[in-house]
């Protein structure tokens, strides 16, 4: 079976889903919803303004840049397998990030004041971070320590939290003014995002997991995704109360479908 890599970790070329698949993204599908009312609460809410608007897409391309673009970067630079399509794929996923953080800054510049410094790398490193990101990142670090490839899988499976943030952005098109800039460069996210997603689900099956690395692997993700839920929320000034975001915590939100199709898993 023809397999690819993506930051070392083998995605064999999928065919169809397993039950213990089935069963890890049912257990993540109300996350992913829960992260998807944070960002369409905060798009529909009269007290969204274009500060907040600075607000969120600063800290976007905080994570387009030190979150995405660098970690790449590190893993292109130490990589010393000489293997030519391995680096051509780290090469692309590069070049995606590279071009989601310079999309976002350019929206950022649409939003900002007249006069007001746009943004660069230093900026960014400087005012980007916010605690609740800080704190997803730091869970993922504790993971990929403790539990070595399971935990490394898991910050894969939930990178971009089935690329809820740009799924909804993209439906603002249509809205006039603002609105339309960020459903482009929502929409044109959205289709990278959306295979990097999905490359680090599709070849689960392949990897020869025994139950109980099922088992921690859905432990691990959920425990991610529900700091991603209060991370959006942070993100997007708090447009949840405390009592929802921690019924969404807990599972509350009707599960995002996925789609098995694309996946190539149907």
């Amino acid at each position: 079976m023809a397999a690819s890599s993506i930051g070392g970790l083998a995605v064999p070329s999928p065919t169809r889903a397993s039950g213990s698949l089935v069963r890890l993204i049912a257990a993540n599908a109300p996350y992913w919803a829960g992260e998807a009312e944070v960002v369409r609460t905060y798009f529909a809410s009269a007290t969204r303004t274009a500060q907040t608007d600075r607000t969120w897409v600063l800290h976007q391309a905080y994570k387009e840049y030190w979150d995405g673009y660098v970690p790449v970067l590190r893993v292109l630079a130490a990589d010393e397998t000489a293997d030519p399509g391995r680096t051509s794929e780290l090469v692309d996923v590069l070049r995606d990030e590279l071009n989601h953080y310079e999309w976002f800054a350019g929206l950022y510049d649409e939003l900002a004041p007249d006069g007001q410094p746009g943004l660069d790398p230093g900026r960014l490193q400087r005012e980007g971070p916010w605690v609740e990101n800080t704190a997803l990142g730091a869970l993922r670090a504790a993971h990929r320590e403790q539990h070595g490839d399971i935990g490394r899988r898991a910050q894969w499976f939930t990178e971009g939290g089935y690329v809820t943030l740009y799924r909804e952005g993209r439906l603002l098109a249509g809205r006039g003014g603002i609105d339309e800039h960020v459903a482009s460069v929502c929409a044109k996210v959205y289709e990278d995002e959306f295979d990097h997603m999905l490359s680090g689900i599709a070849g689960l099956d392949q990897l020869g997991l025994s139950e109980s690395d099922w088992q921690r692997l859905q432990t691990l993700t959920v425990a991610q995704l529900r700091l991603r839920i209060r991370m959006r929320n942070a993100q997007f000034s708090q447009p949840l109360g405390p009592g929802r975001i921690d019924a969404l915590c807990e599972g509350a939100a009707e599960p995002a479908p996925f789609d098995w199709v694309r996946a190539g898993l149907a």
